[in-house]
């Protein structure tokens, strides 16, 4: 049990589905009900080019891949948190590349949740950012089901909730599709104020800083 004392309660804290902040190693939060929990040879992430062709990952493709193993910050500004727990993973363009998904004509790709309601969305710039993971471990083990595991996004460098839990698809777009905290109104950036910035260590990708031009 881990006792968060500066954790913020926004006034949409109700439409959460489940929420516990004295969690081990990061609070449990999800939006809506959590998907119901798979096998690990039953998983499978499926990414979808602009033109409707699809690739499908399973679990033995993302272990075959170049493991990362660092610590790395997860912020979330809108409950005031922020963890810098040790993750396993791989880096989404070489998760990409490898796979083959056909990235011509995207502008951006959203990320969905096997809940079959959470989805966000990046520009295909800060996709493109090899800090961006695909994560499947946390603290040595295998990432737990309510920290999204089997695997889940994860964007240091923004708020933590473009780091979408249970992931399962990665689809291109032209136009931005926004993202649900957007849509929802409880958002109308992901990008990190000065406190976040300051708790991870992290320089935020922002319009201006050489790392993206597209709106965040």
């Amino acid at each position: 049990m881990v006792h968060r004392p500066d954790v913020n309660y926004p006034k949409f804290k109700d439409q959460f589905a489940a929420m516990d902040f004295e969690a081990d190693i990061l609070p449990v939060l999800s939006l809506y009900p959590m998907p119901e929990q798979k096998a690990l040879e039953d998983w499978e992430m499926k990414l979808t080019d602009i033109r409707g062709k699809t690739v499908s990952v399973t679990w033995e493709d993302l272990k075959k891949l170049p493991k990362v193993e660092e610590p790395t910050p997860l912020v979330c500004q809108i409950f005031n948190w922020s963890e810098t727990p040790l993750i396993t993973g791989v880096r989404l363009p070489i998760l990409l590349e490898a796979m083959g998904m056909d990235l011509s004509g995207s502008r951006y790709l959203s990320f969905y949740s096997g809940d079959g309601m959470y989805f966000e969305s990046l520009p295909l710039a800060l996709a493109r950012d090899p800090r961006v993971l695909v994560v499947y471990g946390i603290e040595g083990e295998r990432l737990p089901h309510e920290l999204g595991g089997p695997v889940r996004l994860w964007v240091p460098f923004l708020q933590g909730y473009k780091s979408v839990k249970w992931l399962t698809h990665v689809r291109g777009f032209v136009r931005d599709p926004h993202g649900i905290k957007r849509l929802l109104g409880q958002s109308k950036t992901s990008v990190l104020g000065a406190p976040g910035q300051e708790k991870a260590h992290i320089v935020v990708a922002r319009v201006g800083n050489g790392v993206a031009s597209a709106e965040i």
